[in-house]
């Protein structure tokens, strides 16, 4: 009897001692684990994309010149901006042609609405990317609205004349903005419905289509620095001259 209760003490005594080891053993295992959790070096947070820094999708940046005016002498911040708003462009090679000539071009291959040469004007329209910058601005919140508003149907295509042509301004000898690709005339629009406004047979019209066109030239010169209608004399019937060269008329 006294062998058996010997026996019976020994093993209960093992157990303790096996049970101490095993609690010591967990808890050395959790002080190096709460120690290399605590000395572990941070996982690195990948960085959100930075907005542009003219956001062109906002109506807020029409009245934002400061803003503006760093595109035009910004290139890659330009860019930046015309490819957030989901403006698919294409680079063109510097160029001269005597006193005319631009540094930095690109070409608009698709925005909101397509921009197109009118039948029978250059099918090249190279521009600054300042001037993309505001076709984009006017085109997104005051051309399709206004199309929308008046005309009951979105603007799909914007007729030009062109952009770059090395000549100067009617009846001067100082050269056109178009000299530098930093102007463009814009004669007329196509509608969603298939309808087709120009600025030469609707600007004076009574009724939607000539409140259409007069609005969107009306709003042009709060963006651009230069704006030109029919308003202004016969050479300029038949489109909207729009630039960003520094001058400043609205007319």
């Amino acid at each position: 009897m006294k062998k058996t209760h010997s026996l019976i003490a020994a093993c209960a005594g093992l157990v303790i001692a096996l049970g101490a080891g095993l609690s010591m053993a967990n808890f050395r295992s959790a002080e190096a684990t709460s120690a290399r959790a605590t000395f572990a070096r941070p996982t690195a947070v990948a960085e959100a994309p930075k907005p542009p820094g003219v956001d062109l999708t906002l109506f807020s940046a029409l009245a934002d010149p400061a803003q503006l005016k760093k595109l035009s002498g910004d290139v890659n911040a330009c860019h930046e901006a015309l490819s957030a708003a989901s403006v698919m462009f294409k680079e063109v090679p510097a160029m001269k042609q005597g006193q005319c000539g631009y540094a930095e071009a690109l070409e608009i291959s698709s925005s909101l609405a397509q921009w197109e040469p009118n039948p029978g004007a250059p099918k090249d329209l190279p521009m600054t990317c300042g001037l993309a910058a505001k076709l984009h601005l006017w085109e997104r919140h005051v051309v399709i609205p206004a199309a929308e508003k008046y005309l009951g149907s979105p603007v799909t295509e914007i007729k030009a004349f062109g952009t770059f042509q090395c000549r100067t301004v009617a009846n001067t000898d100082k050269l056109s903005e178009h000299a530098y690709a930093k102007a463009i005339d814009v004669a007329g629009f196509v509608l969603a419905d298939g309808r087709k406004i120009s600025v030469l047979g609707d600007y004076y019209a009574k009724g939607p289509e000539g409140d259409f066109l007069r609005e969107i030239r009306q709003r042009a010169c709060d963006l651009f620095d230069v704006t030109l209608g029919p308003d202004y004399n016969e050479a300029h019937a038949n489109h909207f001259h729009l630039d960003v060269g520094g001058q400043h008329a609205c007319r």
